[in-house]
């Protein structure tokens, strides 16, 4: 089982107005037949992932435009108790804490806390701040004054593995992650949150969870290379400053939760064909939507989707949006558990500008609740 998972969580990085513009001119070139492109198919639009540095060229493809609104429950708890799925879980009494320590090449790392789903799953972990070298990377990360994104303060570059039942197969790939840290003390605490884009942990699951290389970059060279590639729009990264690497191994005695809900949609306008399944930790809904005149080149705006709830614009709950141009069919993943019967969420579909995420008119909309929380026969 001791195999390394080449998958590196990612991170959407935030693109400043004049490197954007400096990509709608790309744009515009491709236009002129002066770069030649494929025909778009699909749009995938991700929450904020932690990790390495991705081209800028690839925000014409992958853009996540945040606007987190809290509540202050959420906003004042640590770690994965920040998601909103977690902390309902957690409201609920369903145990997730663990103490479980692993130790390679002399760095003892302890798990605190894991829970899962057949489709998502959550941990947190933490170990001694005692390396000198670190402590002076993540000040850097952390400076007020990055000219970077300043949502990379708390990202956390990590490789891991996820394993069902002694089986060789790595479960890690074709996923969707957010890695964060903060730091306390003399301790550095880590907090993963990770979405399959299919059902793949079985209900009868014995997890081991691996951790292999904890990274990290210099953010004064990074805002450099930052600074130099906005001049022009080309791809930009720096080295690794610093590696941990290694194989923590944890053996999960939690089996992944299975309550479902019976998901009711109401207040449809100019959306068809919506389904939805809810877990305890999420709820993946698929629906069609008019998107045909966003498939052509020559289109500067983009579909992009908005979700609300109790009446409160909410996009910190909004975790994937995938959309095809084509058929219109768009899949978002959000976290309402199949635990919470009372909140209202409205999930409404906008026409953005590309080059500035300004909403130009609203494409159409429906709401959706969980009536009634029940286990599996």
């Amino acid at each position: 089982m001791a195999k390394k998972n080449n998958d590196i969580i990612k991170q959407e990085k935030e693109i400043p107005k004049e490197v954007m513009a400096k990509l709608v001119q790309s744009r515009e070139n491709i236009l002129n037949d002066q770069i030649k492109q494929e025909k778009k198919k699909f749009q995938i639009k991700y929450k904020k992932q932690m990790g390495i540095t991705l081209a800028i060229a690839a925000a014409l493809i992958l853009i996540a435009m945040i606007n987190p609104q809290i509540n202050t429950a959420i906003k004042n708890a640590f770690g994965i108790s920040q998601d909103s799925g977690v902390a309902v879980v957690e409201n609920n009494g369903i145990q997730n804490e663990l103490h479980l320590t692993s130790t390679d090449k002399g760095r003892e790392i302890t798990l605190t806390k894991f829970i899962s789903t057949k489709k998502k799953f959550a941990f947190d972990y933490q170990f001694k701040l005692d390396d000198e070298k670190l402590k002076e990377l993540l000040k850097k990360q952390r400076s007020p004054d990055r000219l970077f994104t300043k949502n990379a303060t708390n990202a956390q570059d990590i490789q891991l593995g996820l394993f069902v039942n002694d089986s060789d197969e790595d479960l890690f790939s074709g996923v969707t992650s957010q890695s964060t840290f903060r730091t306390e003390g003399d301790t550095f605490y880590g907090s993963v949150v990770a979405t399959f884009n299919q059902e793949k942990i079985p209900e009868d699951a014995k997890l081991t969870l691996h951790i292999y290389k904890l990274l990290w970059q210099d953010a004064e060279e990074l805002d450099q290379a930052f600074a130099e590639a906005s001049k022009t729009g080309s791809p930009f990264g720096v080295d690794n400053a610093l590696e941990y690497e290694g194989d923590w191994r944890f053996d999960i005695e939690y089996k992944p939760l299975t309550q479902t809900a019976d998901t009711q949609i109401s207040n449809a306008k100019n959306i068809t064909d919506i389904k939805a399944i809810s877990d305890p930790l999420q709820t993946t809904i698929q629906f069609i939507a008019p998107l045909q005149e966003f498939n052509s080149p020559e289109n500067l705006l983009s579909p992009e989707v908005a979700l609300y709830k109790d009446g409160v614009q909410a996009e910190d709950q909004l975790f994937t949006q995938i959309y095809n141009l084509e058929t219109g069919e768009i899949e978002v993943s959000i976290n309402l558990s199949s635990l919470d019967k009372t909140s209202i969420y409205k999930v409404q579909v906008n026409k953005v500008d590309y080059s500035s995420g300004e909403v130009m008119e609203e494409i159409g909309f429906f709401e959706l609740q969980n009536k009634e929380s029940r286990s599996p026969k």
